[in-house]
């Protein structure tokens, strides 16, 4: 049973299946140059021995607060995140996904920025990618450019207003929760609680209104190394249909929320409508789903032919002046 004094970092790993990424997930949390956290292991009714695994940690380190096993899969993985973070105890926390790991530096350096900078919400460090083995992929999903390559200070604040602006209402910049550090007062500032019943999407909105609580810390370092999993199983066409059209309309109501909240001119918006209807004009889907998939986004957009040909002119002509692509040029760095 934890019986430390209140812990400055709760660390919330949400598992299902991964036993055989555990013990090196762990273990990088475990021997973090920073000390003063609570783990929080969350199973989700996985069918291999990752419970095994989880309970072997409780017994050998005393920071491991709470091992929580579903009886049944709750379905999304958000709603993990939800019971970790009401678990938590931590001024900050860390979602440190099964199958990743990270630098053992990761707590040390994202909570020393999080302590100087009291109005920012989250920082966010780069990734190495890597395959189920281990290999670090020749992959970059930071995009960093050469402005903060070579930032003297290696990080940046930026206005959470900015950067969902600029950013996050045209791609989810925070790509994976284990490179990212918040801060728990923030969450429970937050009064939509959509995005932990998404199955999809529901990152892209914790991390976007989560970032309108405050500011943003970007640390130009990779301390968190990213699993991806090459050989994920094909399903049927009817039910790659049938996810496509749900993600898709996640992402849509997220775009919407977005817009709800903050004020951006009609050019841009109709941009990005043009880009959904490119999408799910080319996307190789049954007719039923694309008509589905366009009757949602005409209800939001009257002009959909109109927002894709801007969008197809403003693609072709930032090839020529580059301050036209509106995704690189509103981009915070």
């Amino acid at each position: 049973m934890y019986d430390m004094k209140t812990p400055l970092v709760s660390v919330i790993v949400p598992n299902y299946n991964y036993a055989e990424y555990l013990p090196l997930r762990i273990d990088s949390i475990l021997s973090q140059s920073f000390h003063d956290f609570e783990l929080i292991l969350l199973d989700d009714a996985s069918s291999d021995n990752s419970v095994e695994v989880l309970k072997q940690y409780q017994e050998i380190d005393r920071r491991v607060s709470h091992v929580i096993v579903n009886e049944h899969n709750s379905g999304s993985p958000f709603k993990q995140w939800q019971k970790g973070i009401e678990l938590a105890k931590g001024k900050y926390i860390w979602i440190a996904e099964s199958d990743d790991y990270a630098d053992a530096s990761f707590l040390d350096k994202t909570v020393t920025l999080l302590e100087e900078y009291p109005m920012a919400v989250y920082c966010f460090t780069g990734s190495y990618i890597v395959d189920e083995i281990g290999n670090i992929l020749d992959k970059d999903m930071d995009h960093w450019t050469k402005k903060q390559r070579n930032n003297p200070k290696k990080y940046k604040l930026f206005s959470g207003v900015d950067y969902v602006a600029g950013n996050l209402y045209w791609t989810n910049y925070v790509y994976n929760a284990s490179g990212v550090l918040f801060r728990k007062a923030s969450f429970l500032k937050l009064v939509d609680d959509r995005w932990s019943s998404m199955r999809y999407c529901g990152d892209w909105w914790f991390w976007t209104f989560l970032a309108l609580q405050g500011d943003v810390i970007e640390l130009y370092e990779r301390l968190n190394y990213f699993r991806k999993h090459l050989n994920s199983v094909t399903v049927d066409s009817k039910q790659s249909d049938e996810a496509y059209a749900a993600c898709m309309k996640e992402c849509m109501n997220f775009t919407w929320a977005v817009e709800d909240c903050l004020s951006f001119s009609m050019y841009k918006r109709l941009l990005c409508y043009g880009n959904y209807y490119k999408m799910f004009r080319r996307q190789d889907i049954g007719d039923g789903i694309r008509k589905e998939l366009l009757e949602k986004l005409n209800n939001r957009c009257c002009i959909l032919k109109v927002a894709y040909y801007l969008e197809r002119v403003n693609k072709a002509l930032s090839g020529i002046f580059p301050l036209l692509n509106r995704i690189k040029a509103e981009r915070c760095c």
